[in-house]
């Protein structure tokens, strides 16, 4: 089902004993005949499980690693974050009562889950914050970009708080984990330091000690060596941009910010094409039909292009780990002699934006 996969961090544990948990589900509604539960199991596979209605009930069972944050789907109608058939809860060994009721899979409701009560309670403390930014998404003005940073910032600040506060809690490392690249690494340090030895243990613990032992590529190191395919099935390397700027962009269908960006995107490479600067676009989608789909219906054409896909996003062969990228949109710009010199967006720590990159290039080709 499309917008499988478009919440990059919903689905990852959080604790690591093995456990069975069994759903129970009542459902309102007329036009959904099933629905796709997605969750992680104890092979750490992605399952897509297919749950008929019957009779407005539905069930599920299976075996988790541990506390987790599973995705619920419907008939999925506009494939973004806001569809009204997809919601997401936190679940956990046991017995597990749902309602959910159709167009409304956001005010889902759940019963006997100890880490959905517990984050119902700090997004109560956030939903303020995402009210007034879907309001600013919806009337937009010359400084809803500042007012979206600076209320996703808000946001960020309370989680990791949270994670801060009670280092005991299962909610600890999911926060510590969808936040780690967009904090400085001394700062994930001591965070995940203070954690207990089960969080230390979980699966998302695990990731944060990987994240941290593992060697980013920054500002001023050489960039890495990709091998990639390109949209015509050409070899890419960054051997094929040397003498040139290169802009690397990292994007998927499914990523609204993504889309929203490549209006800046395309006015930054006609102003500088010319000027020696080329792109390199690079997409998280789902499935390459998704990939190829989207670079027309966005007129991308024009530009090289190359396909990581949704599940190769950890593959330690794959462009995106070699750089370092998770959150998208992120833009890494790279110089004549295969430096980076400059990380934007969801790849900067530092809050650097596309006006950043502006600047930045005209410094270099004006």
């Amino acid at each position: 089902m499309k917008a499988s996969n478009l919440i990059l961090f919903l689905l990852i544990p959080i604790i690591s004993s093995s456990q069975n948990f069994k759903l129970n589900g009542e459902f309102s509604g007329q036009n959904t005949d099933e629905l796709v539960l997605r969750y992680i199991d104890i092979d750490g596979k992605h399952i897509s499980d297919t749950l008929e209605i019957e009779n407005n009930k539905f069930q599920a069972t299976g075996n988790l690693e541990g506390v987790q944050k599973v995705l619920l789907t419907g008939n999925i109608q506009s494939g973004g974050m806001e569809d009204p058939n997809l919601g997401y809860f936190f679940i956990e060994p046991g017995n597990i009562e749902v309602q959910v009721e159709e167009d409304n899979f956001k005010e889902i409701k759940i019963v006997g889950s100890n880490s959905q009560k517990e984050f119902e309670k700090v997004k109560s403390k956030t939903k303020p914050i995402r009210l007034k930014l879907d309001s600013i998404s919806n009337n937009k003005s010359a400084n809803s970009n500042d007012l979206l940073i600076a209320g996703n910032e808000k946001i960020q600040k309370i989680e990791l708080n949270y994670a801060i506060e009670n280092p005991e809690s299962s909610l600890s490392p999911y926060f510590l984990n969808f936040y780690q690249r967009s904090i400085p690494i001394d700062s994930v340090q001591n965070i995940f330091s203070s954690f207990s030895a089960n969080n230390k243990q979980s699966l998302d613990g695990k990731k944060i000690h990987s994240f941290l032992k593992k060697m980013i590529v920054k500002v001023d190191d050489a960039a890495p060596d990709f091998n990639v395919v390109d949209i015509s099935g050409n070899k890419l390397s960054l051997d094929s941009f040397k003498g040139k700027y290169l802009l690397i962009d990292f994007w998927a269908d499914w990523c609204k910010p993504c889309i929203a960006k490549f209006p800046e995107v395309k006015s930054l490479i006609n102003e500088y094409s010319d000027k020696g600067l080329e792109v390199l676009f690079v997409s998280f989608d789902e499935t390459e039909d998704d990939w190829k789909k989207g670079v027309k219906k966005y007129d991308l054409n024009n530009w090289d292009h190359t396909f990581v896909g949704f599940n190769n996003i950890d593959s330690k062969e794959s462009i995106g780990y070699q750089f370092d990228i998770k959150p998208i949109p992120a833009y890494i710009l790279i110089d004549r002699n295969g430096k980076i010199i400059g990380r934007y967006a969801s790849a900067s720590k530092e809050g650097k934006t596309l006006i950043d990159l502006k600047e930045k290039l005209e410094t270099l080709l004006n």
